[in-house]
């Protein structure tokens, strides 16, 4: 069953966004958390549940949260013709649940939920090793645009 989180569900989805954060941590420096960093992401975690413009799903089935999908909307330049973007920000399912369709169930809800509150279009990051969540989100019809790049200062 989708829901929408609310704020006072930090307590029971933090686990699972953590989990999102510690598996990233291997593709890429720029994803790796500081020792003893629980507090700070799960504060930034709550920010983001409590953003305006900003809807955490998530999947629950049979008391466990296995799947979550933050999205976003922006207002962008006037002067473009996409100008209002929808952003899908994290997302992970639990390693067990799937290709069982609820990953595409839960785009869906997002997807819906980003055209009600007037996106025109949907732009999300995958890393480049997550073959797995490359190949799904293209099989739901993205296609690459740019190439996000970094850089790590000394």
């Amino acid at each position: 069953m989708i829901v929408k989180a609310l704020p006072e569900d930090i307590d029971d989805l933090f686990p699972l966004w953590l989990e999102l954060m510690q598996h990233h941590q291997g593709h890429h420096k720029v994803f790796k958390c500081k020792p003893h960093h629980e507090k700070q992401l799960k504060s930034e975690f709550l920010t983001r549940i409590r953003e305006k413009g900003t809807q955490v799903f998530a999947y629950e089935q049979a008391g466990e949260w296995v799947d979550m999908l933050i999205c976003t909307i922006k207002q962008g330049v006037n002067g473009f013709e996409l100008n209002r973007k929808g952003y899908i920000a994290e997302t992970i399912i639990k390693h067990n649940y799937r290709g069982k369709g609820i990953g595409k169930e839960m785009f869906e809800a997002a997807r819906n939920w980003l055209q009600d509150n007037g996106a025109d279009h949907i732009e999300l990051q995958v890393s480049e090793k997550n073959t797995a969540a490359l190949k799904f989100w293209e099989n739901q019809g993205f296609t690459p645009v740019t190439r996000h790049m970094v850089l790590v200062l000394p």
